[in-house]
């Protein structure tokens, strides 16, 4: 799906880390920014009144798939969302009085709605408000609600899921569920979705590989990632290779984890530093359910770090020496399921209270990402390695 994304003048949104958040999280849909300035002259949005003047003014508007218009001009009947064509306008006026939330994230909000709709087999809409992504809003105001939980309810996503078969349609779901993700996690602690693009920007400085055989990468999970961890430990190298990213960075890398190491003495944690991370240029640091067990000062015994992975990752994230690995970091996208009468069920909400915790606390340090299934996981990581490999690694 292609679509094209036009801002009325003086709609304050950052246009450059929106594309780079939407490249960034999607697979199928694809997002252009259209270039030239631009201007609704209605001071009130009407269909087909509005609608005729605009489409004539866009370059090769028939090229998308779907053409969608922001601006804080007034519908007539202060509907957010009319279309005609391959037009849709978005009006996102009034916004402070509907929430305390950027536009930044009503954007991405409406544009989830949108082709939601889209691939939606039914016209089903909740006509109260529900937090579902299918919330008709008679009431403006429910919006606030719908970006802070950002999700399809079970009735809703089983319908979905039910009646969805084509291919293409099943990668733009999997492309909205990661949208949603992102969306949920800035929205509900009050943050723009957008802010994580800006502060990332410019903090790591090229460097050279550790290795003159190439780049090497270290995988750092949990206990309960093992399927994760043997798809990329055993398919990420040769999936580089032979699926042309080798090519395009013009970098080998060299797949790693602790498994690698012989048995030895010492305190495994610190062994696997000096070992692995050390040597490491990436570390990419993988959660499901799980942040781990606790690491310790072998003198003192005090903790150290939350978990063994959290203290991989978090040496990475620190980046004020260049000899620090760069982090990668992917959360698994769903809470645990757990049944009301399971024995280890206080343990297993403690252990995903820990994750939730750790994953805030880096929240202004990396641009994580989720993912929905190991395949999925394996997807991201070769293309964000292509990225960062030709972003941050001196040729």
């Amino acid at each position: 799906m292609k679509i094209l994304l036009i801002f009325d003048k003086d709609f304050p949104i950052n246009k450059t880390r929106l594309f780079k958040f939407l490249s960034g999280v999607t697979t199928e849909i694809k997002f252009e920014i259209y270039s030239k300035d631009f201007s609704i002259e209605d001071s009130v949005i009407t269909k087909p009144g509005t609608f005729n003047k605009i489409h004539p003014a866009i370059d090769k508007i028939e090229t998308f798939d779907r053409v969608f218009c922001f601006t804080q001009k007034q519908y007539i009947d202060n509907y957010f969302i009319h279309e005609d064509r391959h037009l849709s306008i978005f009006s996102l006026y009034g916004w402070n009085y509907l929430t305390n939330l950027s536009i930044s994230n009503g954007v991405i909000y409406l544009i989830v709605d949108y082709i939601s709709l889209d691939i939606n087999p039914t016209d089903f809409r909740h006509h109260e408000t529900t937090g579902c992504i299918y919330d008709f809003l008679w009431d403006k105001r429910g919006i606030d609600d719908g970006m802070r939980q950002a999700r399809f309810c079970l009735n809703c996503l089983e319908r979905i899921s039910s009646h969805i078969s084509d291919e293409t349609q099943l990668k733009i779901f999997e492309d909205l569920k990661v949208l949603m993700n992102e969306l949920s996690n800035a929205s509900k602690w009050n943050t723009d979705i957008l802010n994580k693009i800006e502060e990332s920007t410019g903090t790591i400085k090229k460097r050279k590989t550790k290795s003159q055989d190439g780049v090497n990468i270290v995988i750092a999970s949990p206990g309960d990632t093992d399927i994760e961890r043997r798809l990329l430990l055993d398919s990420l190298e040769r999936k580089f290779r032979v699926d042309n990213h080798e090519k395009h960075c013009g970098k080998r890398i060299m797949v790693n984890g602790w498994e690698d190491l012989a048995s030895q003495n010492g305190y495994a944690q610190d062994v696997i530093n000096k070992k692995i991370i050390e040597s490491s240029d990436f570390v990419v640091a993988v959660f499901k359910h799980k942040l781990g067990t606790p690491t310790k000062d072998v003198k003192t015994g005090a903790k150290r770090a939350e978990s063994g992975t959290s203290e991989e990752l978090l040496q990475a994230l620190d980046i004020s020496k260049s000899s620090h690995p760069i982090g990668m970091a992917y959360f698994f996208s769903a809470a645990p399921v757990i049944s009301l009468d399971a024995p280890d069920k206080e343990k297993i909400e403690s252990e995903w209270k820990r994750l939730t915790e750790f994953k805030k606390s880096i929240l202004d340090k990396v641009i994580y990402k989720p993912y929905t299934e190991p395949t999925d996981l394996l997807s991201i990581v070769l293309k964000d390695l292509e990225k960062n490999i030709m972003d941050y690694i001196e040729k």
